[in-house]
């Protein structure tokens, strides 16, 4: 995986990143529609060229402090491949979009998250990237979990 392209941005003050191929599209900030009795970090759905698209805030999901307001955000649109099954499109809020890079060091064991807070069980991998480490999400993971949730 050290040679693969990622797509990296921000969620309050940490380094992410996703494999690139997930990524469709990054758009400002538009409205969106709120969805009632979703759970808080479901923001609601927007509609993106005639297709209704479910918005993420995983700063909160994932327990972060707010730092930046959602209007002021980039909604990145992720397309995930699933089992079976039609590819699931999910916007996703990030404080502020990075670069595509290929991130040359990645640690995937023992590493000491310290006390970051949030939902470790969602970061599949640990890069670096010069001196920053960046976390590399698990977009399956995480979906497994909102749909865990919402079955609830």
């Amino acid at each position: 995986m050290a040679d693969d392209l990622f797509f990296t941005f921000t969620l309050s003050e940490g380094s992410f990143a996703v494999p690139v191929n997930y990524v469709r599209e990054v758009l400002n900030y538009e409205p969106i529609t709120s969805v009632p009795k979703a759970l808080p970090y479901l923001k609601g759905v927007m509609n993106i060229r005639g297709s209704v698209v479910t918005v993420v805030d995983f700063r909160e999901m994932f327990g972060f402090k707010i730092t930046k307001p959602i209007d002021k955000c980039s909604i990145i649109v992720l397309e995930i491949e699933q089992k079976n099954e039609q590819p699931l499109v999910l916007g996703m809020i990030a404080d502020s979009v990075d670069v595509v890079t290929k991130l040359d060091v990645v640690v995937s064991e023992n590493y000491d998250f310290g006390t970051m807070p949030g939902r470790k069980e969602f970061i599949s991998e640990v890069a670096t990237n010069g001196n920053n480490f960046i976390l590399i999400l698990d977009l399956h993971k995480i979906l497994e979990s909102i749909e865990q949730e919402i079955e609830k």
